[in-house]
């Protein structure tokens, strides 16, 4: 009996441990986010510079995609997390000492690498986890990342209103979130011998047939999510109420929803099976969208976010943790894989949403991200379809 109480235990902490890696890694993020606008007026950046020096984060975190696997996969998954939270903490050091805005886009660009590296291992780790102890965990360790973004957005913006620069901000926290980064990866549970790969393949390569539905599923509903992330305030300012404040709550109502239902993911897809869970999101998030983009008075903008916020908070969680449990060369490459090609669609969205809207209005292109949602709830079904057809032909032999 006392060895089963000490191996719930552990199973506990282990659990506690890879929710805590999500979160300081949001922690990081959210404390660099909220100083973006410092760095604008600390290099005099004009609105269009400025973004073309921002583009250099994805710009890394896609490369980082790249090489992530054979990484990660060579160090192992708890030393991945342990190596690489502390370096993403660290990289974030750098930018606030750019002199320039050329010199601000590499220094950017080597962040995003670091990015890539602790997603995939935390991500591949929560999926071998879940895996060991037969228990769902990853959309709860999504919902920890959503609300380490807001924690660290109220330290970033602390440090701002004290008029301390960014560069000094990550001097003073940067080693905190780098110790918090190495202690949770340090208290995550070791792979046994057959859970390391006995290859970690070579870099990205396209997904096979098994795996590429799976990739392309969230695609929609990442593009939906970066919409929103970039968008929804320009929409309420302009087109709504123009009050910050407006345009501030409808973002916490969308991200609080997200948050909270990807903490209960999990429990949703153990009971449902993660297809109808998946499935259900999409069509939320497609109904909150149509409902944001036509909204005439903002009480319904509201409840568009919140609907939004809820359908899009599981189903990249969902598709990660499927990949990390598919057959492929190992968890890491097919995580990197689907993380890739999901990145890819969430970056791509806000300019897309921008394009339409010069050629629309800004009503239209973001009505228009309802057949996102609904492309990723049919691939959603086809998924589906597949693993009952898989199912059925097991039974057979």
């Amino acid at each position: 009996m006392t060895g089963v109480r000490s191996g719930a235990a552990r199973q506990s902490a282990g659990f506690w441990a890879i929710r805590f890696v999500f979160m300081v890694e949001a922690i990081i993020i959210g404390a660099w986010l909220v100083r973006i606008p410092d760095m604008k007026i600390a290099l005099d950046l004009s609105d269009g510079v400025l973004g073309l020096c921002l583009v250099g984060l994805p710009v890394g975190t896609l490369i980082g995609f790249s090489i992530a696997a054979p990484i990660v996969g060579g160090l192992g998954l708890r030393r991945a997390c342990m190596i690489a939270g502390p370096v993403f903490a660290f990289s974030f050091m750098l930018p606030g000492f750019s002199t320039s805005a050329v010199m601000f886009f590499a220094l950017l660009v080597v962040c995003g690498l670091t990015v890539a590296q602790i997603e995939v291992g935390m991500n591949t780790k929560a999926g071998q986890m879940e895996a060991a102890f037969r228990r769902r965990i990853m959309a709860q360790c999504h919902g920890f990342w959503s609300i380490g973004t807001v924690v660290g957005a109220l330290i970033g913006g602390a440090f701002a209103e004290l008029g301390v620069s960014m560069a000094a901000q990550f001097l003073i926290a940067g080693p905190f979130f780098a110790l918090a980064a190495w202690y949770a990866g340090r208290r995550l549970p070791g792979e046994a011998p057959n859970d390391r790969p006995a290859s970690s393949g070579g870099f990205f390569v396209l997904p096979d047939s098994a795996l590429i539905l799976l990739c392309l599923m969230p695609v929609g509903i990442m593009l939906l999510e970066g919409a929103m992330m970039d968008w929804s305030a320009v929409f309420v300012r302009e087109l709504i109420l123009d009050d910050p404040f407006a345009a501030a709550t409808t973002f916490s109502v969308f991200s609080a929803m997200m948050a909270i239902t990807r903490l209960l993911g999990d429990a949703l897809a153990t009971r449902f099976g993660p297809v109808p869970v998946v499935l259900v999101s999409c069509l939320t998030a497609g109904l909150g969208i149509g409902i944001f983009a036509f909204a005439p008075v903002f009480e319904l903008v509201l409840l568009g976010a919140a609907l939004t916020g809820a359908g899009v908070a599981t189903v990249y969680p969902l598709a990660v943790s499927a990949a990390a449990a598919a057959p492929g060369k190992s968890r890491e490459a097919n995580v990197a894989a689907v993380s890739f090609i999901a990145f890819s669609a969430f970056l791509v969205g806000p300019p897309v949403i921008g394009g339409l809207a010069e050629l629309f209005d800004l009503r239209i292109a973001l009505g228009l991200m309802v057949l996102a949602a609904l492309g990723s709830a049919s691939l959603a079904s086809r998924a589906g379809e597949r693993r009952t057809a898989q199912a059925e032909t097991l039974a057979g032999d």
